[in-house]
């Protein structure tokens, strides 16, 4: 019957919008609870990174600090000097100027060698606090991309969320308009059937048994309700 078919038909339309609006959601939630898992098994990381980052950046504040010469630095200029010494004394020339510039000079590279050191010794002390910091800004980097990703999916299912419901409405709709205008036709020629065209036109489709009067007569017992828009 078409009356009832088209209303199954509009039905089972709302039903699929409904479950595909359902399978939106439930993607949704299994995306979301999937992005969470993984910000929290990265979170040490991530909490590494930014206390390694506030601890570079007061040792980087605070400098290097004042150089007062490295643990041994009188010793050993001692032992260097000596040795310019003894060779100056082989040659007989330990009380000669160029004796005296030599001793001044290798002072004054020592220092700057020792104070190079001193300075190498503190960049050095800043490397564990930046591979710690790097580590943490490439886990924050990692989980802002998959936010990223999860955001894009959750808008394209919001979409096809609403597609599936606009298109459930308007099938449903096409359905129902369908129902309604065969059941006005089909009732309309029972009318007709049982009217002034009277037995006659029972005959001319056949007979009050045939399958054409049939139709007529049960969709007119769906379409009662429909005289009213008659």
């Amino acid at each position: 019957m078409s009356v009832v078919s088209g209303i199954i038909a509009g039905e089972s339309s709302s039903d699929a919008a409904d479950a595909q609006v359902s399978a939106s959601r439930d993607a949704t939630k299994a995306q979301l609870k999937m992005y969470e898992e993984g910000r929290e098994d990265t979170a040490p990381w991530r909490k590494a990174g930014v206390n390694a980052l506030s601890t570079l950046v007061e040792k980087i504040n605070a400098g290097p600090g004042d150089y007062t010469k490295s643990p041994g630095y009188d010793f050993r200029k001692s032992e260097g000097e000596k040795s310019i010494e003894r060779s100056a004394a082989a040659r007989g020339g330990i009380l000669s100027g160029a004796t005296a510039k030599a001793l001044q000079r290798y002072g004054q590279d020592y220092a700057t060698n020792d104070y190079q050191n001193f300075l190498s010794n503190y960049y050095q002390s800043l490397t564990p606090y930046q591979s710690l910091a790097g580590i943490g800004q490439t886990t924050a980097s990692q989980n802002a991309s998959q936010g990223n990703q999860v955001a894009s999916s959750i808008g394209q299912n919001i979409t096809n969320a609403g597609n599936a419901e606009a298109a459930g409405y308007i099938n449903t709709a096409n359905a129902y308009t369908g129902a309604i205008n065969s059941g006005v036709n089909n009732y309309m020629m029972w009318k007709y059937m049982n009217g002034a065209g009277g037995a006659g036109t029972a005959a001319a489709v056949g007979g009050a048994t045939s399958p054409a009067y049939y139709n007529a007569a049960t969709d007119a017992a769906a379409g009662s309700w429909l005289e009213a828009l008659a």
